[in-house]
This record gives C-alpha cells, sequence and structure tokens, in this order.
C-alpha cells in the first residue's frame, strides 16, 4: 500500500484586503516575497490594478499539521502579528493589522509512486505528483503531462491501426498502445518531476524559523544571485546551509507567474 501524504513542516494562511496598491506592485506588476527567522511573507495584486485588491500569504513553521476541528482563529491572527510585527516593510505592518485568517492551509506533498497509471486508468497532475506550493509549478506539470501523454497516444495508436488485421485484434492493439503511452509517460516525465520537487524541498526551508547565521547566509546568497543571475547555476555547489534556504532561480517560468517583477525583501527589522 502506498504510504501516506506527507506535511513539509509548514503551514499557510492568507487572503484579500480592499486597500490601494503598494507603488511597486501597482507600477511593476510585482510580487515581493519577505524572507526572514520568522518565516515567509507575501503580497501582490489579487485583481485588476483599478480593483485595489491585494492578496496576501504567510508560510510559516508548523512541527505538526493544524487541526480543523480545534481552529483558533484569533490566535492564528495574534500569532501572524507577532511574527511580523518588527517587519521593515511598512507594507506588511498594514496587512497583519487588518487582515481577518478563518482558515489554515498545511503544505503536503504526494509520495512518489511507482508508476501513474494501468490497465487503461492513468494519473496526471497533482494526482500524480502533488507538489510543494512553493515550486509554483502544480498547474504548468499537470498541462506537461497532459501533453507528453497525447503526443504519446497519438503515435502509439497510429501505429496500432496501421499495424492492419494481420495478429491481434484492433482492440487489443489499441490496449497495448495505451499500456505502453503510460509507461512511457512515466519513464519520460517522472525525472522532471522528481528534480522539480527536490528544489521545492530546498525551497521550503526558506519559509521555516533559521537562525541569524543561515538568515544572513541566505541574504548574502540571494543577494549574489539577484546581482548576478549566473551564479542561480551553481547553487548546488553553495554551503549545505545556505543550500537549504535556497529559494530557486529567478525565472518567472520556474515560479509558473506571470509578473513583471518579483521583488525579494530581504530582511525583517527587530
Amino acid at each position: 500500500m502506498i504510504a501516506d501524504d506527507r506535511h513539509r513542516g509548514a503551514s499557510g494562511i492568507g487572503g484579500f484586503i480592499n486597500t490601494p496598491l503598494p507603488e511597486r506592485v501597482a507600477a511593476n506588476k510585482a510580487m515581493v516575497f519577505t524572507f526572514g527567522g520568522s518565516g515567509f511573507f507575501g503580497y501582490a495584486s489579487g485583481a485588476p490594478a483599478e480593483a485595489n485588491n491585494l492578496m496576501w500569504w504567510s508560510t510559516f513553521e508548523t512541527d505538526d499539521p493544524p487541526s480543523r476541528d480545534n481552529l483558533d482563529p484569533e490566535e492564528i491572527k495574534a500569532d501572524m502579528r507577532k511574527r511580523h510585527a518588527n517587519s521593515a516593510d511598512p507594507v506588511i505592518r498594514d496587512i497583519i493589522a487588518k487582515a481577518e485568517v478563518d482558515s489554515i492551509y498545511p503544505t503536503w506533498v504526494l509520495p512518489d509512486l511507482p508508476h501513474w497509471g494501468e490497465n487503461g486508468i492513468v494519473l496526471v497532475g497533482d494526482a500524480a505528483h502533488a507538489l510543494s506550493p512553493t515550486t509554483g509549478q502544480g498547474a504548468s506539470q499537470a498541462l506537461e503531462d497532459a501533453q507528453t501523454l497525447s503526443l504519446l497516444l497519438t503515435q502509439t495508436l497510429k501505429r496500432a491501426y496501421d499495424a492492419g488485421s494481420e495478429g491481434a485484434s484492433s482492440a487489443e492493439r489499441e490496449k497495448d498502445a495505451v499500456a505502453v503511452s503510460l509507461k512511457l509517460l512515466y519513464s519520460i516525465r517522472q525525472p522532471r518531476i522528481q528534480a522539480i520537487a527536490e528544489r521545492g524541498r530546498k525551497m521550503d526551508g526558506g519559509k521555516r524559523k533559521m537562525s541569524k547565521v543561515e538568515e544572513y547566509a541566505m541574504y548574502c546568497f540571494l543577494w549574489l544571485m539577484m546581482r548576478f543571475p549566473a551564479i542561480g547555476k551553481y547553487s548546488e555547489r553553495a554551503p549545505p546551509a545556505v543550500q537549504r534556504r535556497l529559494t530557486g532561480r529567478r525565472e518567472t517560468s520556474n515560479w509558473g507567474c506571470k509578473c513583471a517583477a518579483v521583488r525579494m525583501v530581504s530582511r525583517e527589522g527587530g
């Protein structure tokens, strides 16, 4: 039997606030990320700029998955305000003063599966490989699965039909073609999914509590990556403490977002 889903040791909260957008968000269509010793905070426009709708989210370390049975919104809000009370970003301070929280979302990922389908049944997207939300790749990888499978089926079924009436029946040839396609789908796509999942594990580390040494090591490395993007290609050579806190490369395709600019605010005051 396949193992249970895995809690990533973090949970998230978030919501929307009706308020004028910060200038850097409105002018640059930016998503602002803050990584600090007390967790992770982000905000961006949640609608067209003229709607003045600010979307915000916060991820923080939770050793055990929180239970909805004893959820206390006031306690969650109090903890959020405590974590970010000394933020150097006035937008964050404004958000935590106004935000309402009515739920909490543990971060789960799916264990590696031995295959993604058999007997004509196939799993794609999160059903086959639920990734950490940090990767921003859930929908993107589902679309890649679908396109890959469609291309494989096109080729294998064409060969089955071109084989004519000799040998196995048409239904048997179709069944074999589908089975081959499902095996090829896994062999082609699973290595890419595994690489993204591994990067997600590293990225998740930047959203948990960290020591001052780890915090400043992360800031220095992020500054270097933003200043000299080529350094991102050599991130695997970074010190282990830094690797655990890496947030991934800058390309928006890896985040799965369409944004003109991504701003990383790398320090919370206090």
